[in-house]
């Protein structure tokens, strides 16, 4: 049996050792894991971080979601405008081309999406305009793949939850909160903190004190991943919002990162990527093998199908992009069903009309590490990249996303309201009553005055 004298020697050593000591970490362990220096700091910023950005994340969540099927929901709304009788193309491009410019001449040309799926329209998008009285005209038109014959027509920029424009509307919330170039830098800026805040909110699921090359880390780290039979709302909320992060981690900050690259690309984003990634030096322009010549819309498409044919393409040409300075025909969607594949996308190739040369031609995935970074983008933030399983699964985060930001105010509402009712009760004790006597103090007694006895 131990002498008492030993054992409360040995209870004031153990109160004068250092905590980590005390809990089984090593100075060297508290040295390269300053995980718990630093946790209030990190927890401060994650909290005021997530409460300016949850309004914008609930917005861009939830648009998202709904933007991932946008093409199957405006057609399921608007069925005149995608659905005909015909069960495929029979007009040449260049007709279609010149009959859309005939019946418009004061507005531009940019985009058509010519080759549509069996039963499906062609789409094309005209350059903004307005009449004299002022009006917006419409620049978004659907028409007859057998004759051209205009099906309908809108605003692609229209406003707002009107049946016709509800879906595109949507999408450009999505993108911009529609409020153009500013609601650009706004969203990209709030996925630049966010992609941020990722980063520090999957630290402050670690455990703060056991580094990762002790034993008792990876126990304690999985009490983080589980969802525990709640012992109240607020427990309830807070393993919500830790174990979704958890569980959807990459593909949160994959979507934080995509959006940075989206909204602010030639911005940010690709200077970034060019300058810390190597790059695949530019692709020289490839000349008409029958020499310089002007072409026709129909045979610049020719000149694209027979290009990527020659590197393994067989789907043909379906959607334009014109262009200007040169004049140029940008094929962006090679595809035989009107849509765009899974994995990386489709080629994109650029023929000059004045030369009939491939001034542009991409065949994603192509090229160096900084190459493939910038072509992920687009196709992972879409779901495309993983074909409908990642779509529904990118549709799926964007919830996740909103639940986060909405658990996260529940969190620290309930949080606060404990601090203010714990330093009321505080205040209250501390208060003194004023139907009480204070302390040494004796009413009753009088000192004796001067000459009384």
């Amino acid at each position: 049996m131990r002498h008492p004298i030993l054992s409360l020697l040995r209870g004031r050593r153990d109160a004068v050792r250092p905590a980590q000591a005390r809990r089984g970490v090593s100075k060297v362990d508290a040295l390269l894991w300053p995980l718990r220096r630093g946790r209030p700091s990190m927890l401060l910023l994650h909290r005021y971080v997530g409460l300016v950005l949850a309004p914008l994340l609930v917005v861009i969540g939830l648009t998202g979601s709904i933007s991932v099927f946008r093409v199957e929901l405006d057609r399921m709304i608007n069925p005149d405008f995608f659905v005909t009788a015909h069960e495929s193309a029979a007009l040449p491009l260049g007709r279609i081309v010149e009959t859309i410019r005939s019946r418009h001449p004061g507005q531009t040309l940019i985009a058509v999406d010519y080759r549509p799926a069996p039963h499906g329209t062609i789409h094309a998008y005209l350059s903004p305009a307005t009449d004299k009285a002022g009006r917006t005209l419409p620049d978004e038109f659907f028409l007859d793949p057998s004759d051209a014959k205009e099906l309908g027509s809108r605003v692609a920029e229209g406003c707002c939850l009107a049946r016709r424009v509800l879906i595109p509307f949507i999408y450009r919330v999505h993108y911009s909160l529609a409020a153009g170039p500013t609601g650009l830098w706004i969203v990209g800026i709030t996925a630049l903190v966010w992609s941020l805040d990722c980063l520090n909110g999957i630290l402050l699921t670690l455990p703060p004190v056991t580094p990762p090359w002790r034993r008792g880390f990876w126990p304690g780290w999985k009490k983080a991943w589980l969802i525990a039979r709640p012992r109240s709302a607020s427990r309830l909320f807070f393993d919500i919002h830790r174990a979704f992060g958890l569980w959807l981690w990459i593909l949160l900050l994959g979507m934080a990162v995509s959006g940075v690259a989206l909204s602010l690309g030639p911005q940010i984003f690709q200077p970034v990527v060019r300058t810390f990634f190597p790059m695949a030096a530019p692709v020289p322009p490839v000349p008409s093998p029958n020499g310089a010549h002007r072409l026709s819309l129909d045979e610049a498409e020719s000149r694209a199908y027979g290009f990527v044919v020659a590197h393994g393409v067989t789907a043909r040409p379906a959607a334009l992009l014109l262009g200007t300075a040169p004049e140029s025909a940008m094929f962006y969607l090679f595809s035989d069903d009107d849509s765009f594949p899974a994995g990386f996308g489709s080629p994109m190739i650029t023929v000059d009309r004045e030369t009939g040369a491939i001034i542009q031609s991409e065949f994603p995935p192509h090229g160096r590490l900084g190459d493939m970074i910038l072509q992920f983008q687009d196709p992972f933030h879409s779901g495309r990249l993983a074909g409908l399983a990642g779509r529904i699964l990118v549709c799926f985060s964007g919830v996740v996303t909103s639940l986060l930001s909405i658990t996260g105010i529940l969190i620290w509402q309930r949080k606060r309201r404990a601090r203010l009712e714990a330093a009321r009760k505080v205040m209250s004790r501390q208060a003194p009553d004023p139907d009480r006597a204070p302390p040494n103090h004796t009413p009753c007694a009088q000192p004796n005055k001067p000459g009384r006895v």
